[in-house]
C-alpha cells in the first residue's frame, strides 16, 4: 500500500535584513540560513541548511500540503531563488495568515495569534536568527526555526481541533473561524458532549497559565457553556477547565462512576 502523501509546517530564517537588500521588494536577495519543517508523516522536526535544500525539495514535492504563516508571500519568495528548475508556488499551500487576513480583513502577527490561542508565542525575533547564523551558532539558529514550526503547527492543530483559533480584538479574545477545518472531524467541542452523555472518559491536554501543556484523564461531570466541571485524575479532584484551552481529546474509556451515577 503506497504511504500517505506527507504534509509539511515550514518556517525560514534568513541571511539579510531588508535593509541590507534594499526593502521588501527585494525579498528575493535576503538568501536563507535554514528551513525549519515538521513532517506529520514522520512526526519530526527537521532543520535544513543550504546545502540539504535538494533534499528539502523533494520533500516538498511529494507532500500534498505546506503549512506556514506568511510563508506564500514571504517564505516561497525568499527561498525560490535555490530552486532554478521547480516553481515554489505550484505547491498546494495553507497560508494560515492569509486565513486570518480573509477573516478579518488585515493582518495579524504570528506572536498575537500563539499568545491568544496557545498561551505562549515564539522564542524570539527574526533578528535574533541572523545573529545566530554570523555568529555560526547554529544550535540556537535551529532550535529558534523549530520553535516557529512548532507554533505555527500547534495553531494549525488548534484550527483542526476546535473549528477556530483566537486573537485579540481591542482587549478581547475573539475567534477567527479556521476554515481548515473538516467537517467530518469531530470537535473538542463536540467530543466533549459526546463523552458526558454516554459516560465515556476522555483524555485531554490542558493548556495552563504558563502555556505548557498537561495530560489529564477527566469525567465529566458538567458543561457550563465554554467550561466543563470535571473530576481529574491527575489532580485526584473536580475542577473547572476551560474548554478553549483543550488542545487536544481523546475517549479513552468509560467514566469510573458511570454506573454508580445511573443508579
Amino acid at each position: 500500500m503506497p504511504e500517505k502523501k506527507d504534509t509539511i509546517v515550514l518556517d525560514l530564517e534568513t541571511k539579510k535584513t531588508f535593509d541590507e537588500v534594499g526593502g521588501q521588494h527585494n525579498k528575493h536577495l535576503l538568501e536563507v540560513s535554514l528551513v525549519g519543517i515538521y513532517s506529520y508523516n514522520r512526526n519530526q522536526y527537521r532543520g535544513f541548511k543550504e546545502e540539504e535544500f535538494d533534499e528539502l525539495l523533494e520533500l516538498l514535492k511529494n507532500a500534498e500540503l505546506i503549512i506556514g504563516f506568511n510563508t506564500i508571500s514571504f517564505d516561497m519568495p525568499v527561498l525560490q531563488p535555490y530552486f532554478k528548475d521547480f516553481d515554489l508556488s505550484t505547491l498546494t499551500h495553507l497560508d494560515l495568515l492569509d486565513e486570518i487576513v480573509y477573516a478579518l480583513g488585515h493582518r495579524l502577527k504570528l506572536e498575537s495569534v500563539a499568545q491568544s490561542t496557545l498561551g505562549y508565542g515564539k522564542s524570539g525575533s527574526g533578528l535574533d536568527a541572523i545573529k545566530y547564523y554570523r555568529n555560526n551558532d547554529w544550535d540556537n539558529l535551529i532550535k529558534y526555526c523549530l520553535d516557529d514550526v512548532k507554533v505555527t503547527k500547534e495553531i494549525y492543530d488548534y484550527g483542526l481541533a476546535h473549528g477556530y483559533i483566537w486573537y485579540q480584538n481591542g482587549g478581547q479574545k475573539e475567534k477567527i473561524i479556521a476554515r481548515w477545518h473538516k467537517d467530518e472531524v469531530t470537535t473538542i467541542e463536540q467530543l466533549i458532549r459526546q463523552a458526558l452523555k454516554n459516560g465515556q472518559q476522555l483524555e485531554v491536554e490542558y493548556i495552563d497559565e504558563n502555556g505548557q501543556g498537561t495530560k489529564r484523564v477527566i469525567d465529566i461531570q458538567q458543561i457550563m457553556g465554554s467550561k466543563i466541571k470535571a473530576f481529574c485524575h491527575l489532580r485526584d479532584a473536580l475542577r473547572i477547565f476551560d474548554v478553549d484551552k483543550i488542545k487536544t481529546a481523546k475517549i479513552v474509556g468509560r467514566m469510573d462512576s458511570w454506573q454508580k451515577t445511573l443508579l
